[in-house]
């Protein structure tokens, strides 16, 4: 079962591979940190229950709950994010209702956790299925921290057209021979919004461990780098959108075949 989810969570983190009309959000929560450990527990004893019941019934294939690590503005940014990955869109909502009936004896103020917060903005992606994972890693070890980065490239198709050809080998191949702390990176296409606000196009996640391995060289000094290897000069119109998390909790679906 590990095995199994390992592969999943990578299929499906942050981008909906397994099902081509699938959506995946992006919902980021300012919670005040003298709430964060009640809300915390909020979403894993109540809501990550309702996630899996829902995976159960097919209207979701993925679910987490990520908790920021450092960054900047630490008094005002949000500091929660929760993906989700949607087979419908149009019924989306209605899914959240059955908390009530799947906990009928717990007061639904004891399970809420929107007096606890706010929200702070959606972003809706798709998955081009493009990933890679390092083989034989342990989902409870390897799966811990990750990098969340939003890309404002000069030109998408290009962008993810280098990422599939050649970052993707090469990180591949790194992870093979055990000279990078990544376990795993996948890409999607930023659907909405599109404004001066949120630029970007294209969005990335770089799987980890430890804080520690995240934090660091990604790349030990004895890798040797592809020949035909070479990043793009005017690759981006502004800079990227990076930010570190704590995976704190997962949800996914079992594959078609089961």
């Amino acid at each position: 079962m590990k095995k199994l989810f390992l592969a999943l969570l990578v299929l499906v983190f942050l981008s909906p591979s397994m099902i081509a009309q699938g959506i995946t959000t992006h919902q980021y929560r300012r919670i005040d940190p003298a709430n964060m450990q009640e809300y915390l527990k909020r979403e894993t004893t109540y809501w990550s229950k309702l996630a899996e019941q829902e995976v159960k019934k097919g209207n979701l294939t993925f679910w987490a709950i990520l908790q920021r690590v450092g960054g900047e503005d630490l008094q005002n940014a949000p500091n929660i994010l929760i993906i989700n990955t949607f087979n419908n869109m149009d019924t989306s909502n209605e899914i959240w209702a059955g908390i009530e009936e799947l906990f009928p004896d717990v007061k639904m103020e004891d399970m809420a956790t929107w007096q606890l917060g706010k929200s702070v903005s959606t972003i809706y992606l798709r998955s081009l299925g493009n990933h890679t994972e390092r083989e034989n890693t342990n989902m409870e070890e390897d799966f811990k921290y990750v990098y969340i980065t939003y890309h404002d490239a000069k030109d998408t198709g290009k962008h993810l057209t280098f990422e599939a050809e050649k970052w993707k080998p090469m990180v591949k191949k790194a992870m093979d021979e055990g000279k990078t702390t990544m376990k795993g990176w996948g890409n999607s296409v930023v659907i909405s919004p599109e404004s001066p606000d949120f630029p970007y196009k294209a969005q990335s996640y770089d799987l980890f461990s430890s804080m520690t391995d995240a934090l660091g060289p990604t790349f030990s000094e004895d890798f040797t780098w592809p020949e035909d290897f070479a990043f793009p000069d005017d690759h981006y119109k502004g800079p990227r959108n990076s930010r570190l998390y704590r995976i704190v909790k997962a949800v996914t679906a079992p594959p078609p075949s089961e």
